[in-house]
């Protein structure tokens, strides 16, 4: 058995890794471009961010937050393949020509040239530096040095200083002061053109074993650096950041995590333990009044949506009326000064927040899963071995729960391996029903931000969750049957 459960364990890591790959992809196509966030900066501020010839400095300054805030969280990068290191002056030269404005030119389409070359990185440094000494390519130095001083500008954000000296730091900081000063937007127009060319140039000559790279790097950051990669390495290492909340996103995540985790749990044992035990009683007494009444009511249940049946707990249960006051709270899990009760009267207070909620998310799962679990037992009490046993003298009770019950159970446990994962996407109707501060509420909000760390680090839990659902499911099949337990054993 513990050689199954290693290779289980191992089989979980491509199926993990998998899964977190196409929530990337999906949310990469989601998340929002540079053009983009410059712009609603500009709706913000009431300027204009179409990057024509004549910048600000505050333009430039906003522009490279943009940029520490893009290489900060990875989308900077390519989302799997990086063929940047591949770039060459011709490449480049394409790239600027597109990004300038020309009669007939779609500016949508400029801009996401413009700003697609500005994200490009240290690899597009080298080519640009053979532009700018190009006297041939003079029409397109200006936008050239905007590039450059962007493609080399380096963020300093705080988790890299632990590893960086201190010296180093001075150095990249005065780096980043240089590039800010030697920009020329405005080309050969501008009067300092050839001072802050030949400067720029110099500064790339005293800086170039950081920007020149060769044939072995390009090909070895094809798959390392990589959106996809900087996010496992942060998954890893527990750094994945999120910059809407200015936190680490499992830290955040932690601050909720308790409150998820508990009412998940307990309405997973509501679920699958009412379901099993509903569904023994119905089947012990097909036919009868109550189980038609039982089949009925369940059903009538299934078919009611949970956030209507949530909000109808909150409109007649949690509403004060002229009447009399509320049964029960409308938001939370305990009372504001809840922290000042003694221990049994906070555990009565949690009971009495969280029973509303229990119900709506329990509700909806154990009446399918009764029904599930009343036809397999009256499968299996039709059996041949069931009625072997039953003309042996059997008890009925003996009959049910020795012989019967263990051979119905494998499909229950089946559909009970994704309750956890299952509870955990839905729980986000209840948590905005009963106003708990959960995290289903803290997944929503990041969706309306684009927040695609605090995203993955939601997806990550919930697959975590269903994988573990599934190695559990497997452990109780071999529980419930002896033949897989003698065959694993």
């Amino acid at each position: 058995m513990l050689g199954y459960i290693l290779r289980r364990l191992l089989l979980m890591i491509p199926t993990f890794v998998g899964i977190l790959l196409i929530n990337f992809v999906v949310l990469r196509f989601q998340s929002g471009s540079l053009t983009e966030a410059m712009q609603q900066q500009a709706g913000k501020e009431g300027g204009d961010s179409r990057g024509g010839s004549r910048r600000s400095e505050t333009t430039f300054q906003a522009l490279e937050n943009h940029l520490a805030r893009f290489r900060r969280t990875g989308n900077d990068l390519p989302s799997l393949v990086n063929l940047r290191g591949f770039l060459t002056k011709d490449d480049i030269v394409v790239r600027l020509e597109a990004a300038l404005r020309k009669p007939g030119v779609v500016e949508s389409r400029r801009s996401r040239a413009e700003t697609g070359l500005w994200l490009t990185g240290h690899f597009a440094v080298e080519p640009l530096a053979e532009v700018l000494r190009d006297d041939a390519l003079a029409h397109l130095h200006g936008p050239a040095s905007v590039a450059f001083t962007l493609c080399a500008y380096h963020p300093l954000n705080y988790e890299d200083l632990p590893r960086l000296a201190a010296g180093e730091q001075e150095r990249i900081q005065q780096r980043n002061y240089d590039l800010r000063k030697l920009r020329f937007s405005e080309g050969a127009a501008d009067p300092s053109y050839a001072v802050k060319r030949k400067n720029l140039l110099s500064l790339y000559e005293v800086n170039r074993a950081d920007f020149t790279h060769s044939t072995g790097r390009a090909w070895s950051a094809m798959f390392s650096e990589t959106g996809f990669t900087d996010f496992m390495v942060k998954l890893c290492t527990l750094n994945l950041y999120s910059e809407t909340r200015g936190d680490y996103v499992f830290s955040i995540i932690g601050e909720r995590w308790h409150i998820s985790f508990w009412l998940n749990f307990l309405s997973v044992i509501i679920a699958w333990g009412g379901s099993v035990l509903i569904g023994i009683r119905s089947a012990r007494r097909i036919d009868t009044l109550e189980d038609r009444v039982t089949t009925n009511t369940l059903f009538l249940l299934w078919s009611v949506p949970t956030f209507f049946i949530g909000t109808l707990m909150l409109h007649h249960l949690c509403t004060d009326t002229p009447h009399g006051k509320a049964w029960f709270p409308s938001r939370g899990l305990s009372d504001d000064d809840a922290l000042w009760f003694s221990t049994p009267r906070y555990l009565l207070d949690l009971a009495w927040h969280g029973f509303l909620p229990l119900v709506v998310l329990s509700y909806g799962s154990f009446t399918g899963m009764s029904r599930y679990m009343r036809g397999n037992l009256l499968e299996q009490l039709q059996s041949d071995y069931v009625r072997s046993a039953r003309a042996k003298g059997a008890a009925d009770d003996t009959v049910v729960y020795r012989h019967a019950l263990p051979n119905s159970m494998i499909t229950m446990i089946t559909l009970g391996s994704g309750l956890l994962a299952e509870l955990f996407g839905g729980f986000l109707v209840v948590e905005y029903i009963f106003s708990i501060p959960g995290l289903g509420s803290l997944t929503l909000e990041a969706a309306k931000q684009q927040d695609g760390p605090l995203l993955m680090g939601a997806t990550v839990i919930s697959v975590a969750l269903l994988l573990v659902g599934i190695l559990i499911a497997d452990l109780l099949y071999a529980v419930a049957d002896p033949r897989i337990r003698a065959k694993y054993a």
